[in-house]
């Protein structure tokens, strides 16, 4: 597991490297552990002036990016989001394997 989400963080690296350049990614976690939601992560990222983002759906198999909550003040913040859009019993959802850069 820690392999393919460490191989996932660095397909969103290289999407934010063209694409995003303004954002740096702090953490991915999973979107859910469904197992037809196997390719979906969330991401969060910090932007150059001092604003948070959460994208609520990295889909690995399109490598595309999408559901942004933009203008998020803190990392705490990125947490919430996290929180409110994981899929997952609420017990297994603290916990979770993310990887944080």
């Amino acid at each position: 597991m820690e392999t393919e989400l460490t191989e996932v963080m660095e397909h969103i690296k290289i999407y934010f490297s063209k694409n995003l350049q303004e954002y740096k990614v702090l953490k991915v976690r999973k979107k859910s552990y469904h197992p037809d939601d196997s390719c979906l992560y969330m991401v969060s990222a910090g932007k150059k002036d001092g604003t948070y983002t959460v994208w609520t759906c990295w889909n690995e198999a399109t490598r595309s990016l999408n559901h942004g909550h933009y203008g998020l003040l803190s990392e705490q913040d990125c947490e919430k989001v996290f929180e409110e859009y994981y899929y997952g019993e609420p017990d297994n959802q603290k916990g979770q394997p993310d990887y944080a850069d």
